[in-house]
């Protein structure tokens, strides 16, 4: 602990004494959050990415330990939460549908898939937590490992989405194998709108010659859609080999150093004065209420003939306080009305990009054979609809803070009004597995199956215009015969290539139908909730505020009373006492002031 950050603990416990003596517990809550707060100052870095693009890999070449699982297939299945301890440990984060707890688990087994791991008992699992003493991550910093955002057939696109609003950075990361392809543009443009603090991460750039010419093609890409982020070129495989041999030179072309600039510059110093702020706000907070009724108390210690005017005055400003609490109505209702006007909108959101990415591979469908393309189809309809609904989750966070802002403008009797963190993440599921596209009937290939097709339709055809031959002498086997026989065979093949085409068609557009309504009907679960989280969190944050402007009004009026009542002797000491800690008081109010 630095000196800076042990002169603010004493600071808040001196006023968690204080406010302990004021019966004050709903500011002690706060001050409790503020030094926690200070007490774990960490910044939380997200690093995501599509599907085997070396996150992994970087993480581990990062830390310089390997503690992430790497392979040919997938394999970070859960959200892995790395933090700084000084010896290894490792823990589940699990779900039992009453609340979360952790569970111990050996490090050895951080290299298997945790996501369905017996030791949790069947509980779903909400993320791996591991500690392990890195010499980085005891600056102040915790790494999130994703799992790969490879669209809706790998749900953990909207998941990864949910941890951005309150991470201090996120590092995007895609190898150099190509460009960047339309889902991750859709995902890096979702996840830079939820968390502006971004850098954008180049790997594997060790294994591929012409790394130069797709970075920048990636600026393009990054250009078209408004951002001023380059990728960063990196090469876990360098860096891990610079570490071995101490080769400075070659630390250096695998990019890590920059890198590690970003994370100290851009992240641990900008979210160390997000932190600041934020606990400098509570602590001149607290120290406002409490000055409020205690310089009421000095007054009338002081002079008694003064407590009628000032009893007055509190009881005035206490009617207004409970004015603007008693306009709960108004507030509310700005919150009611604003919820339900983005529940509607939401849902009409996403119902509409839905609606019309159905409409355009509906169309597509009816202007090709689906059974020949149905394997791109399907993967095109999944990547559609992860961007779909990570649009609409970015739209509905816009959305949710402006309505936080319109309530807070209620409130502006009372001073600047702290907006809370709008925590998405803690409604915790990832939308639930969706069945994938069925498998079409497939076009029958083949010359053999084409001739047994043609053959049923041309025997009909052979023997009817054989019979109406023979009345005429010929035999059955005659020219015009066969040209019908081979005339209908052609029509049948036809008409049945055409039938089995409508079918496909139509089953291709009900598989599609099917899909966007099972994902609409998980996302739509998943949406309610957060809006509903949203508005407790409000509610809850709002009318804590106008019962502690209330309640330091209160206070301030009955102190008054019992000074007025006190015994000179009383009177003294208790004006000695608060003098000095009105003189506590205001000169913390003044440094958090000047602070924040």
């Amino acid at each position: 602990m630095d000196d800076n950050t042990a002169k603010v603990t004493k600071i808040i416990d001196r006023l968690r004494e204080l406010v302990a003596e004021a019966d004050r517990r709903d500011i002690g809550a706060r001050l409790d959050a503020a030094r926690d707060r200070v007490q774990d100052p960490r910044a939380r870095v997200v690093v995501l990415g599509q599907l085997k693009q070396g996150k992994s890999n970087l993480i581990n070449a990062l830390l310089n330990i390997p503690v992430c699982r790497v392979g040919d297939d997938e394999t970070t299945s859960t959200v892995t939460m790395i933090g700084y301890g000084s010896e290894p440990a490792a823990r589940l984060v699990v779900d039992d549908g009453n609340e979360a707890r952790r569970i111990e688990v050996p490090m050895d087994d951080i290299r298997k898939d945790l996501s369905r791991a017996p030791a949790a008992g069947g509980a779903r699992v909400i993320r791996l937590e591991i500690e392990v003493p890195s010499p980085l991550l005891k600056r102040g910093l915790v790494i999130i490992d994703t799992p790969g955002s490879g669209g809706v057939g790998s749900p953990h696109a909207a998941a990864t989405l949910g941890l951005l609003p309150a991470a201090s950075a996120v590092i995007v990361a895609s190898d150099v194998s190509q460009e960047y392809t339309a889902p991750e543009m859709a995902f890096i443009r979702q996840a830079t709108e939820l968390c502006p603090n971004a850098l954008m991460v180049a790997t594997k750039t060790d294994l591929y010659p012409r790394w130069r010419d797709v970075v920048a093609a990636d600026v393009g890409h990054l250009q078209n859609i408004g951002s001023s982020l380059e990728p960063l070129p990196t090469s876990s495989a360098l860096r891990s080999h610079a570490v071995r041999l101490n080769d400075k030179e070659l630390n250096e072309e695998s990019g890590f150093p920059k890198l590690l600039e970003f994370l100290g510059d851009k992240v641990l110093a900008a979210d160390k004065n997000q932190m600041q702020e934020m606990v400098m706000s509570e602590i001149g907070s607290a120290a406002g209420h409490l000055l409020l009724a205690m310089r009421s108390e000095l007054s009338i210690l002081r002079d008694p003939e003064l407590r009628q005017g000032i009893v007055a005055e509190l009881e005035r400003a206490k009617s207004e306080a409970k004015e603007l609490a008693g306009r709960t109505a108004l507030w509310q209702q700005v919150l009611g009305d604003g919820i339900a006007d983005l529940s509607a909108d939401s849902d009409f959101d996403l119902r509409n990009r839905f609606r019309n990415l159905t409409k355009e591979f509906e169309q597509e469908i009816d202007g090709c054979d689906p059974a020949k393309i149905w394997e791109d189809l399907g993967a095109r309809l999944q990547d559609e609809v992860s961007a779909a609904v990570g649009d609409n989750f970015v739209w509905t966070h816009q959305r949710s803070v402006e309505l936080a802002e319109a309530v807070a403008e209620s409130f502006a009797a009372v001073g600047d009004v702290m907006i809370p963190h709008l925590a998405l993440a803690s409604v915790g599921s990832e939308i639930a597995p969706v069945d994938s596209l069925v498998d079409l009937e497939q076009s029958p290939s083949g010359t053999v199956n084409k001739v047994m097709i043609g053959m049923r339709g041309s025997y009909g055809g052979m023997m009817m215009f054989g019979m109406i031959s023979t009345l005429v002498g010929m035999t059955m086997v005659n020219p015009f015969s066969v040209l019908a026989g081979v005339m209908l065979g052609r029509k049948t093949f036809t008409d049945d290539r055409d039938a089995r085409l409508t079918r496909r068609r139509a089953e291709a557009k009900m598989a599609v139908r099917r899909f966007v309504d099972d994902v609409l009907f998980e996302v739509g679960r998943e949406s309610r909730e957060r809006l509903r989280l949203i508005q407790r969190v409000l509610r809850d944050h709002f009318r804590e505020i106008a019962e502690q402007t209330t309640r330091s009004l209160t206070e301030s009026i009955q102190s008054t009373e019992r000074a007025a009542n006190k015994e000179v002797s009383e009177r003294e000491s208790r004006a000695k006492m608060i003098e000095q800690q009105l003189k506590f008081l205001g000169e913390v109010h003044t440094w958090a002031g000047a602070a924040s």
